[in-house]
């Protein structure tokens, strides 16, 4: 059975088809949430909370050449990410994205204790400075940054428009540019 009919089977209320559209995208779902929060409680919670919020609002869905059910999920787990970003800031525990996958160490590079504990130290302050990014710019960033998504995807991502992307970027990037101009300086 292909995505779309499980999709009108279960906005007739089919239970079966619920559990089918729950089993099939919940580890992507999951993963994508984690990628946000970066703590295995906290995306569980927007994993849960972005399956009850598609079953709740799946009369909506209009399946469509252009658009996926896991595409619509992706969108609503990502705005779920959003308020959960959001909640851990208030409540300060604020976790930060991760930018290790976004740094390589070169082959051939210097890989002394002290090298590495330097690369450490940096990346840290990155990590920090990312962190005080508001809830939408650090979804922005990374999505263009570290999924290297492009600025039409992730404004159809969103749901927003392409100029809203690059103005989050930009000041995205301003702001970390001002918070890590005095590590460029020591280097």
């Amino acid at each position: 059975m292909n995505e779309d009919t499980v999709v009108l089977l279960a906005k007739e209320g089919k239970e079966d088809a619920f559990n089918r559209l729950y089993q099939d995208n919940c580890q992507r779902v999951y993963r994508l949430a984690y990628g946000y929060v970066r703590s295995p409680e906290d995306a569980e919670d927007v994993m849960q909370e972005t399956f009850i919020r598609a079953f709740k609002s799946i009369q909506s869905y209009q399946i469509s050449d252009n658009t996926s059910f896991s595409s619509w999920l992706h969108r609503i787990c990502i705005n779920c990410s959003i308020g959960q970003l959001r909640k851990m800031k208030r409540l300060k525990r604020y976790m930060m994205i991760s930018l290790d996958d976004m740094t390589i160490d070169p082959a051939g590079e210097d890989n002394s204790p002290e090298a590495k504990v330097e690369l450490g130290e940096i990346l840290s302050l990155i990590r920090k400075a990312v962190s005080k990014l508001s809830p939408k710019q650090q979804v922005v960033f990374n999505l263009r940054y570290r999924q290297d998504l492009s600025i039409k995807d992730i404004a159809e991502l969103l749901r927003c428009h392409q100029n809203t992307v690059k103005t989050q970027l930009w000041r995205s990037i301003r702001k970390l540019r001002e918070r890590l101009a005095p590590l460029w300086r020591e280097l």
